[in-house]
């Protein structure tokens, strides 16, 4: 039995929803922003303290790609899915993808465009190995070489993965679940990470290549286009929980930029938007120096907040810039270190730290810690000690250096 997917309004399904006979049906639904189940246990919790200007700018920038993609599969055409697809999308695919940063009408609109493509994977089953025994070859060697203690990394993983735009078959809709399978049961690992991408990457690319004649090239170009690029927002400003360390924004901005290459040529539109989802990821991630800019004479610390977020890279992203906002020899108008300012700073980061994170939060506190240590390493490791010895002179900065340690070690104590 067929499920009669209409296009005018991006659609979803409501859990529980069957027909008499027991057939899962679509149901129209907006697209909004998804609501984890779980919470984000890093630095989820601080929004809204210090660093609103840029929480909002990114929340423009995804409402405004939002809008855009909306207007894209405006009066789209009806597409007919089957009926064990959709209990397949409701029950394993969708919220696998979902777990990885996909938004979830935006997710269902990829398998309803290339419906009859996507449906040549046939029923979920428990016989991937037997019916795609190459790729489940090739999946275990990716896993074991990223495991390996060798620390070699090769390029074979990205040939051998099925995953490329023109290379890719239509049969192979059929890896889809193995990769889903490999998803579920992968620990946070350079395998999980280069997996998260294959499926972020294939699906879009799938999606794109086999499309149903039915839709509207252009249209469904553009959907398409500002469809990851809400994915990228979303998951800059707040990462989808466990997967803090596997940065997928990057994975999102990858495909958007390869898109030229697959379809047509970037509008001043799109390549605007490349712009700044380029500029901020740089905030976001630290990628650009504030401290040496004449008119910087306040370096903004409010960012790391967002930075935070994304795990071990943003955690070593933010050690960075403290590290180099300590040991910058600029002056401020006043003719003082910029360095002197940091103590006043950090204090200040600290405690929106402590007022947002939850006392009861062991992950949290976990996290917080491995921090403080490690900028307190950072410190230690430039030739920084307790007794105030220092490759630097300065008597200013040595107590500069004594300043930050304490107030480093202070925080870290109670969350021993």
């Amino acid at each position: 039995m067929a499920t009669v997917y209409p296009f005018r309004q991006p659609a979803g399904l409501r859990q529980g929803a069957t027909t008499k006979n027991g057939t899962s049906r679509f149901h129209d639904q907006p697209f909004s922003e998804p609501h984890y189940s779980a919470p984000n246990h890093t630095f989820n919790l601080m929004r809204g303290f210090g660093c609103e200007g840029l929480e909002t700018h990114m929340r423009q920038c995804e409402a405004a790609v939002r809008n855009k993609l909306l207007q894209a599969v405006a009066a789209m055409p009806v597409i007919k899915v089957a009926g064990w697809f959709a209990r397949q999308l409701e029950n394993e695919i969708i919220p696998a993808l979902i777990r990885i940063g996909f938004d979830e009408s935006f997710a269902r609109l990829l398998f309803q465009i290339a419906a009859p493509g996507w449906q040549r994977m046939g029923p979920l089953t428990n016989n991937c190995i037997w019916f795609n025994p190459d790729l489940i070859r090739n999946l275990k060697a990716v896993r074991d070489e990223t495991q390996s203690n060798s620390g070699s990394k090769s390029d074979t993983s990205w040939i051998i993965l099925p995953r490329v735009y023109h290379f890719l078959e239509e049969k192979q809709s059929a890896y889809l679940p193995c990769y889903l399978s490999y998803l579920a049961s992968a620990a946070a690992s350079e395998f999980r990470r280069i997996l998260t991408r294959v499926i972020i990457e294939f699906v879009g690319n799938y999606a794109l290549k086999y499309r149903s004649s039915m839709v509207s090239g252009c249209r469904m170009d553009s959907a398409l286009f500002y469809g990851y690029a809400a994915m990228f927002w979303k998951n800059l400003r707040n990462p989808p929980p466990g997967f803090e360390d596997d940065l997928i924004f990057n994975h999102c901005l990858r495909w958007i930029k390869l898109f030229p290459s697959r379809c047509c040529d970037l509008n001043d539109e799109m390549a605007r938007s490349i712009r700044q989802m380029e500029a901020c990821r740089r905030k976001v991630m630290l990628m650009e120096d504030r401290l040496h800019e004449p008119d910087n004479e306040n370096p903004d610390i409010s960012r790391l907040l967002v930075t935070l977020r994304h795990g071990r890279p943003g955690m070593e992203a933010a050690i960075g810039f403290m590290a180099n906002w300590l040991y910058s020899s600029r002056k401020d108008s006043a003719g003082r270190s910029i360095s002197a300012l940091l103590p006043a700073a950090l204090y200040n980061l600290f405690h929106k730290i402590k007022t947002t994170l939850p006392i009861d939060s062991p992950e949290a506190k976990i996290f917080l810690h491995k921090f403080l240590l490690g900028l307190r390493e950072n410190f230690i490791l430039n030739d920084v000690d307790w007794s105030g010895s220092s490759i630097k002179s300065s008597e200013q900065f040595r107590f500069v250096v004594r300043r930050t340690l304490g107030l480093v070690d202070g925080m870290a104590a109670p969350l021993v």
